[in-house]
């Protein structure tokens, strides 16, 4: 719903397109500076309890711009959602990795990221049909609304998490040299070049597609027609990863795939003229989206030991943030002094390029995956149950 609803709030007062970038990328601000830190304080009050309290604070978000509306009350919103996403990504993400429910990574992820795709499936068509009919201050209380009811859910789990995990995570020291050794870990560079450059082409996207969508005459309830479709097809691809990985020979091709996919949903911006075009791009950047985000997951939990691993989710969420602040600031300055067509051919040739990078590390990353707590390696397997999935708590 933020996705739509930001970028049209403020360009309505009157922020222009650099300015634009940087209000987009304040949330990035504070998962770049204290993501490990809170990676350690998310464990030492145990995940569970995070998970609600990063939910709830989240409230604060959409509060802020009801009770100030404005410029500054936006751009306030945005570090809170920032600070409380962090949280709750963090500990949703250890949650998910510690479950014992006999389940590869790979299937609790997936379940994982269906949910999460299919609110933003949902959100952004009903968020442009709120803007259209009732405003942006009434589209903020309806976003307030729905994050009071996903507290009150995160509470039920919160309490019902030590039951289902075996108990509460109790944190370890921070191992000495954690942070050189995971940051050479095959698993962790594969995951942070997929959803970091996945990630740096679509800031581009949510932030200016809207606004010239807009500019075209196009209503909010299109615009949020248009997103919601990428998430629809994000959340069908996703069961059928399995057999995507087969048939693609590997995780990793899987991943190069689909950062080849998001490339070619968001360059092609610059062409597209109707909304059958736009609709077109939208499928292909939800079918790349829809594997590389939870396939990049599960590429630190079957390649990074269990020791590790929060380290190694703290990192990939520093380098995504990182990409979050300096993504939309940059697009921000190039569409300004080009256009946004070029903005969004910059960022698909961008991501391309990393993509070729990713080729020189892929046949290393497709040679095996770790098990268990000990660090034992296997071999490439032709299941994506194995060599993905093999890593279990």
């Amino acid at each position: 719903m933020v996705a739509v609803m930001t970028p049209l709030y403020a360009v309505s007062l009157g922020v222009e397109a650099q300015w634009l970038g940087l209000l987009m990328a304040l949330p990035g601000i504070i998962p770049v500076l204290l993501a490990l830190q809170v990676g350690r304080w998310v464990d030492s009050i145990g995940v569970a309890r995070s998970f609600f309290l990063g939910i709830a604070g989240l409230l604060l978000s959409p509060l802020t711009v009801i009770v100030f509306p404005g410029i500054a009350a936006l751009a306030a919103a945005r570090v809170l959602l920032g600070l409380f996403v962090l949280v709750f990504t963090l500990a949703s993400q250890s949650l998910v990795a510690s479950l014992a429910n006999s389940r590869s990574h790979e299937s609790n992820f997936g379940v994982q990221s269906t949910w999460l795709a299919g609110g933003r499936m949902v959100g952004p068509i009903l968020v442009g049909t709120i803007i259209d009919s009732a405003g942006y201050r009434v589209s903020f209380a309806a976003v307030f609304a729905m994050v009071l009811v996903a507290a009150a859910l995160a509470y039920q789990v919160a309490r019902a998490a030590p039951r289902a995990s075996g108990g509460r995570l109790r944190p370890s020291p921070l191992r000495k040299g954690a942070v050189s050794s995971t940051l050479r870990n095959v698993g962790l560079q594969m995951a942070v070049l997929t959803s970091a450059g996945v990630f740096l082409a679509l800031t581009m996207r949510e932030a200016f597609l809207p606004v010239m969508l807009e500019g075209m005459g196009m209503s909010a309830t299109v615009i949020g027609s248009l997103v919601s479709l990428g998430s629809l097809t994000s959340v069908l691809i996703r069961p059928a990863m399995p057999a995507v990985i087969r048939l693609l020979g590997g995780a990793g091709n899987a991943l190069v795939t689909s950062m080849v996919a998001v490339a070619v949903g968001v360059g092609l911006l610059s062409l597209a003229q109707s909304v059958a075009g736009f609709a077109a791009l939208a499928v292909t950047v939800g079918l790349g989206t829809g594997i590389a985000f939870p396939l990049s997951i599960v590429s630190v939990a079957s390649h990074v030991p269990l020791r590790d691993r929060g380290v190694a989710l703290s990192l990939r969420l520093s380098f995504n943030s990182t990409v979050e602040i300096f993504g939309p600031m940059l697009s921000g300055v190039v569409v300004a002094a080009t256009s946004f067509r070029f903005g969004f051919a910059a960022a698909g040739v961008t991501l391309g390029c990393i993509t070729l990078v990713s080729l020189a590390i892929v046949k290393r990353f497709n040679a095996g995956a770790i098990v268990g707590e000990g660090g034992e390696r296997v071999g490439p397997q032709p299941e994506p149950g194995g060599a993905v999935g093999a890593a279990e708590d």
